[in-house]
């Protein structure tokens, strides 16, 4: 999914500074880049995961979505809205992202670690609706 005109050592260096947490180190140099190389779909796709690990979930999410029609087949995509939805609390679309991630190959522990959390939530909400006769409040 790497665009031609994205130079493949940028993306190994905004990788390397992925590796090492330093994610406003990598805005700032996606920031650098001429715009026409800021569109595209790599460089939106690190800014996103950049966004997300810094908390900045909303902006990771407004960054994502517009990629969704190249993300569609992308298993690292579908992961990064799941983690998008999870932490705005939107479970349901985290869950199905999750589960299109592994569809598509997303074999990693954190994929599945996410989705089991999910579905611990769900099931503890059942539990306390269950308690409370179906009129608790759900966390």
């Amino acid at each position: 999914m790497t665009s031609p005109t994205v130079d493949k050592e940028v993306l190994e260096r905004l990788t390397q500074l992925h590796e090492e947490n330093h994610h406003k180190q990598i805005l700032w140099e996606i920031s650098r880049l001429p715009e026409e190389v800021q569109r595209e779909y790599a460089i939106q796709s690190c800014k996103g995961r950049a966004l997300g690990n810094l908390g900045e979930y909303r902006k990771a999410y407004q960054v994502l979505l517009p990629l969704r029609e190249e993300g569609g087949q992308d298993s690292l995509w579908w992961y990064r809205m799941g983690c998008c939805y999870f932490c705005m609390d939107q479970d349901k679309e985290a869950e199905e992202a999750f589960i299109r991630a592994i569809q598509l190959g997303d074999d990693s522990e954190d994929c599945q670690k996410m989705l089991r959390a999910i579905r611990e939530q769900e099931r503890r909400n059942r539990e306390l609706e269950k308690d409370a006769g179906g009129k608790g409040k759900k966390w």
